[in-house]
């Protein structure tokens, strides 16, 4: 089964099942739709414009970037086969428009105001859908010399080796939507096609059923392009995944209550708890260290006499400044304590200020993964 198979010399089958087929019915039957319902009803209810008119606007950005079109796995991976050709030339224009075709005969009147908030809300997820591919088409172009967000772009540089042994270079985008998660353009994608479905509102199942379908369809793509990225790039590309970390199908939550996040490493025979160091350990054991030389050093009386004046004096330095003699009265022991725990301090500031909100939040949840069933939500109900 071939790639890109044509006939002749010009003709290839691939574009034209996909985008001139496809992409063409699609337009002309979302139209034909609209022309119906004048002809039942005498007239086009706003429901019916605000789907065509999505519809349209979806597919005439499609044929503006149409160049972009030739770089997904569409074109550069799947194969011409019966998946390919039936589902551009039967299944695409049947039921990608099925919402249009639903309206025919359950016009739906939304009024002004509703009308208004799906077409600019439709209109919005269309653009930032286009945007996203532009950033990556132009990155591409530029040879990651070009400014995203009017910056320069954050990339990886990963090099992988071809079926022939050849090894090439290639460039991973990490900024702008595509440093948010990994397929975030597949997010305004599912939602334009809700917006244009949502002016049917919710009194049928039938008009949803594409947006259903367009769901599953993306979250499939979205790990088949991983585990293809994964095995062409490896090292690479598990760097972009943790520069990266959210991904389009990660969130989706199965079997037993799990907060959203990256995967948690929670296996089927239970919750492995790493042991923990106790952090306080160093600090008792400076602790400890000082104590012993202050006793060697004097009486108990004196100690707690120094620890008192200590901390009065650490009070007043803390609203005059220190003064360049400050510690002139203290025990060495008492001054290595102190130098050892303003360098704990500074060093839990600075690893608590280098977390990001991610960060923090990714390690709350895998706090919550390793806690033993003990904490686990009680059920409710027979069985």
């Amino acid at each position: 089964m071939e790639l890109y198979p044509r006939i002749g010399k010009h003709f290839d089958i691939k574009v034209f099942t996909n985008c001139r087929f496809g992409m063409m019915s699609w337009a002309v039957l979302a139209l034909t739709y609209c022309i119906k319902q004048y002809e039942e009803n005498g007239k086009v209810a706003d429901s019916m414009l605000v789907n065509t008119t999505l519809m349209l606007v979806y597919v005439t950005k499609f044929f503006w970037w149409e160049a972009g079109y030739w770089n997904t796995m569409d074109i550069a991976h799947d194969r011409a086969g019966f998946y390919i050709c039936w589902g551009c030339l039967v299944w695409v224009p049947s039921v990608y428009t099925s919402p249009g075709m639903y309206l025919v005969n359950h016009p739906v009147t939304l009024g002004t105001q509703l009308a208004l908030f799906i077409l600019v809300a439709g209109i919005l997820c269309i653009y930032i859908n286009y945007d996203c591919d532009r950033q990556r088409q132009e990155f591409r172009r530029t040879n990651g010399k070009c400014l995203v967000w009017g910056r320069a772009p954050s990339k990886i540089e990963a090099t992988y080796t071809t079926s022939s042994g050849e090894t090439k270079r290639s460039l991973l985008l990490t900024s702008g939507w595509w440093g948010l998660a990994r397929h975030f353009h597949y997010v305004p994608e599912i939602l334009s096609a809700f917006f244009w479905t949502v002016p049917a509102l919710f009194h049928h199942f039938l008009p949803y059923f594409y947006v259903i379908f367009l769901t599953i369809l993306l979250f499939d793509r979205a790990k088949r392009d991983d585990d293809r990225c994964r095995s062409k790039y490896g090292k690479y590309w598990k760097l972009y995944c943790d520069k990266t970390e959210m991904s389009a199908y990660e969130n989706v939550v199965g079997g037993k209550l799990k907060l959203k996040g990256k995967a948690l490493d929670v296996k089927a025979g239970g919750v492995k708890k790493k042991k923990k160091k106790n952090k306080r350990d160093h600090e008792n054991q400076i602790l400890q260290t000082t104590e012993d030389d202050i006793s060697a050093g004097g009486s108990t009386e004196q100690s707690l006499a120094t620890d008192d004046q200590n901390a009065n004096d650490e009070g007043k330095l803390s609203g005059e400044g220190k003064d360049a003699h400050y510690d002139d009265h203290l025990t060495p022991a008492e001054k290595r304590y102190i130098e050892q725990r303003e360098q704990l301090d500074v060093h839990r500031l600075a690893k608590i200020s280098n977390k990001s909100h991610r960060d923090r939040i990714q390690d709350f949840n895998q706090y919550l993964a390793n806690m033993s069933e003990h904490y686990d939500i009680p059920k409710v109900g027979p069985g």
